[in-house]
């Protein structure tokens, strides 16, 4: 019996991908709870809600993978990694990577705090997009300021030292 199973076609290599993701996902997973740390997506910062008025649409752009680092709305269905972790996941996880081997994929659809990323839509892109080991992938960017940050430098009265767009900006030196 050959121990090194032959892929025969695209999918079932696929298949074989996907689950060993998964069952590297769910060791860490298993790991990280004996040590009490851990390996659950990042969630959306709740300062900057979703549908906030001073939200920006950025355009629609490369943006590095490796600041894509949380989630809108799936928590459970990938670890921080964008790793599966639940078997439903299986045959979307699949189709979308066809898809993209076969006529490219669609923008993701992101929000932007800070300089990390957080996905409303293209979970499984993200996913595959890490397995492949890409460095950017497509996406469509709302930007979210950055919160004012206070100055020890100045009172409460007009500071000349620093701009208020500085200040917005989160720059005081």
């Amino acid at each position: 019996m050959n121990m090194y199973p032959s892929f025969t076609d695209l999918r079932n290599h696929l298949y074989h991908k996907f689950f060993k993701l998964r069952t590297n996902a769910r060791r860490e997973l298993l790991w990280a709870k004996f040590m009490g740390k851990n390996t659950n997506l990042a969630s959306f910062p709740e300062e900057a809600p979703e549908k906030s008025p001073n939200r920006k649409y950025m355009g629609t752009g490369d943006i590095p993978v490796e600041r894509v680092v949380g989630t809108i709305s799936r928590h459970g269905d990938f670890d921080y990694k964008f790793r599966p972790l639940n078997k439903h996941l299986l045959e979307r996880w699949v189709n979308v990577h066809l898809t993209l081997e076969r006529e490219g994929w669609s923008p993701i659809l992101v929000h932007k705090v800070g300089e990390n990323y957080y996905v409303e839509d293209g979970h499984h892109r993200v996913s595959i997009a890490q397995a492949l080991g890409m460095s950017f992938i497509h996406a469509r960017v709302w930007d979210y300021p950055s919160k004012m940050k206070k100055t020890n430098k100045c009172s409460s009265e007009p500071c000349p030292e620093i701009s208020s767009a500085q200040v917005y900006a989160g720059v005081t030196d």
